[in-house]
């Protein structure tokens, strides 16, 4: 009994054991249980015998494992294999890395335009307003003497002496008063107000034609065009005429060509046959002469005309820059 126990143990050991700790094992076993049995040498002789094959099947299970491990170790160095081929290709990804580009700067997002600011909506002008419109237009254009060139009388600075500083309708007594003594001068004290007069009067001039000589003829031109258009719409609304309706005086506007009628009529009225003859009547006259007149009476006017009007258009066009209007 003891001997079957021993080698079922032995049996049940010996996949987990080498064969250097059976054959240790088995010369204990041995020895102990001779000590202790005193067993007889058939039951030495079966348990010499178990031992041995189980001695043989452990080494023949070792070298079944041993050959069934050999792939592992191919396995083990296909994959060192693959893993050194695959180095390389972190190689190729760092030069890639670095073949990139640099990333362009990313431009910054244009600012949103702000909204137009909606235009407001006309209101229709009533004709009057219209007409208004037009009158300020023209006053622009008509420009703003500093002075006239008016001559200035002894009397006015008289009277300018005796009102200086004074102002308002309590003084129209004074302006009286100051009219009866002018009156009561005597020649030497009228003519020192005449010499004042006259020194007033030049630098009156002076200054007005310094204002004229800062426009250029065209704007001058263009002034006496707008005061002609303000003296027609403005005749009749107020008692004297505005100063802006006066034409101006410039020495450089072009005078223009004298028609055939105008200048038989300049010549007749200089012959001093209207004389005593109101100025209607002596148009009436004119008029009749110039028809009752032959084709070469009148032709004579007709090349004068001709001519002045060959400079009136050269002198135009170079006085104003650009040709006059057809």
């Amino acid at each position: 009994m003891l001997a079957r126990g021993l080698l079922c143990r032995l049996a049940a050991d010996v996949p987990k054991a080498s064969t250097q700790d059976l054959s240790q094992l088995a010369r204990l076993l041995q020895r102990s249980t001779l000590s202790r049995n005193g067993l007889a040498p058939p039951t030495v002789c079966a348990l010499s015998r178990a031992y041995k094959a189980a001695l043989y099947e452990s080494r023949r299970s070792y070298a079944t494992a041993a050959r069934a491990t050999k792939p592992t170790a191919k396995v083990k160095r296909d994959v060192k294999k693959t893993a050194a081929k695959k180095t390389p290709a972190k190689k190729s990804v760092k030069k890639a890395a670095a073949a990139k580009p640099k990333a362009k700067p990313k431009r910054k997002a244009a600012a949103k335009k702000k909204a137009a600011p909606k235009k407001p909506r006309r209101v229709k002008k009533t004709a009057e307003e219209k007409e208004k419109a037009t009158l300020s237009e023209y006053k622009k254009r008509a420009l703003k003497e500093p002075c006239t060139p008016h001559a200035v009388q002894a009397w006015q600075v008289f009277v300018g002496e005796a009102l200086a500083g004074r102002t308002g309708a309590a003084d129209r007594g004074r302006l009286a008063e100051a009219a009866a003594k002018y009156k009561a001068l005597t020649p030497a004290e009228k003519e020192h107000y005449n010499h004042l007069a006259n020194e007033k009067t030049a630098a009156r001039r002076a200054e007005y034609a310094a204002w004229i000589r800062s426009h250029t003829p065209e704007q001058i031109r263009m002034a006496n065009l707008a005061r002609s258009y303000l003296r027609r719409k403005l005749k009749g609304v107020y008692k004297s005429r505005p100063s802006y309706t006066t034409k101006l005086k410039d020495d450089r506007l072009v005078k223009p060509a004298i028609r055939p009628f105008a200048a038989f009529t300049v010549e007749r009225r200089s012959s001093g046959d209207f004389k005593g003859i109101t100025i209607g009547a002596a148009a009436k006259l004119c008029g009749q002469e110039w028809k009752a007149l032959s084709a070469s009476e009148k032709k004579k006017y007709e090349d004068v005309y001709l001519a002045d009007k060959a400079r009136y258009e050269k002198e135009y066009q170079s006085t104003y820059g650009h040709a006059p209007a057809a």
